[in-house]
């Protein structure tokens, strides 16, 4: 039995290292221009992150018995992963102003299925009194005013309309719904002004079109091979559906002249072309100022269906982006327990001057 010289290990070692190195520039000069950019990086988007990781373990492996003193190269892959890909932040970010700035706790969830069981909703009401926003806005809870979530927000401040809920321990002033249209669809958003002290901020709940469709679409490729074209076309119909609402959102951002916040379920990851368009209109996502961490907040549930133990979230979809004025000195991802979706909380300081 005869083995490969050990130098013709080390090419072959070092060529899939390369190889595997390229791969990863390549995903993130993807991320780096808009992913969703195409149909093949919106694909990418939406899966765990993490799989990118695995061959660089397999390659860390291989080094240790055959090439041990480039072991390094892999693991260098493999942090690149863990890191910029994934979305890890670091939360360096503190408050830049005064102490005596006015801050705001604000928390967005998309209550879903959740919400619409008696014993989640008062598993919901805990958790918000338990974390104690200033405000919360919530997606997916029409109707859910006229059971247990209604009663704990009976001495709030609250504005409603269809899905969307906006609760308030400080003053509100009456919503506006605005319009975030989609090919003809009638979309939209809720608009309201909360007064802090004597600092006003708008408010926008959102909550943009599901990716569902167009990935469910890839799911039947497994069993239709030639439903592929199909699938293509759905996915990105799908993305230019998000797009336009935030393309509609951009333009009633830029007529705003005091603080904003949009806060909901984008359905989009941070490296999506709809999140660029929001940066456009001058917004700042929380997180990636004031979080630590990946602060996930969808996909556990998915993996409970299979892997009841398992509740690990593995995208940043649902969001609280601000104007400029705005700084978040700690934002972070809630409880798994009671929704297919994570909230979103940031402790929002509003600078002196604004």
């Amino acid at each position: 039995m005869t083995t490969r010289p050990r130098g013709e290990v080390t090419i072959w070692f070092r060529t899939l290292t390369c190889a595997y190195g390229t791969i990863l520039t390549a995903v993130t000069m993807l991320n780096w221009v808009g992913a969703d950019r195409w149909w093949f990086g919106a694909l990418n988007l939406y899966l765990p992150q993490v799989v990118w990781a695995a061959p660089g373990v397999l390659l860390t492996v291989l080094s240790l018995k055959a090439a041990r003193r480039w072991v390094w190269a892999p693991l260098l892959c493999v942090a690149w992963v863990l890191g910029p890909i994934m979305g890890f932040c670091w939360g360096t970010q503190g408050p830049s102003g005064p102490a005596s700035d006015p801050s705001v706790r604000i928390m967005t969830w998309n209550v879903k299925s959740g919400g619409h069981n008696k014993i989640r909703q008062l598993a919901i009401t805990d958790d918000i009194d338990e974390i104690g926003p200033d405000v919360v806005l919530l997606q997916e809870a029409g109707g859910l005013l006229n059971g247990p979530i209604g009663h704990f927000f009976r001495q709030w401040n609250v504005r409603s309309f269809g899905q969307y809920v906006i609760a308030s321990k400080l003053p509100l002033e009456e919503a506006e719904v605005r319009r975030i249209p989609f090919f003809g669809e009638n979309h939209t958003c809720l608009r309201c002004r909360l007064h802090v002290g004597a600092k006003t901020l708008i408010l926008y709940n959102v909550h943009f079109e599901s990716p569902r469709e167009g990935l469910d679409a890839f799911r039947e490729v497994r069993r239709k091979p030639w439903y592929l074209p199909n699938a293509v076309q759905q996915l990105e119909d799908n993305v230019e559906a998000r797009l336009s609402q935030a393309r509609a959102l951009r333009e009633l951002i830029r007529q705003e002249r005091e603080p904003v916040v949009v806060a909901g379920d984008l359905n989009s990851p941070d490296a999506s072309l709809a999140c660029a368009v929001l940066r456009e209109a001058g917004l700042h996502d929380a997180f990636t100022e004031g979080g630590k961490g990946y602060g996930y907040t969808y996909g556990h549930f998915l993996l409970r269906r299979r892997l009841p133990w398992f509740g690990a979230s593995w995208m940043r979809i649902d969001h609280i982006m601000l104007s400029s004025q705005l700084q978040s000195h700690a934002c972070r991802a809630g409880t798994e327990n009671d929704s297919e979706h994570r909230p979103v909380i940031a402790d929002v300081v509003l600078r002196r001057g604004t």
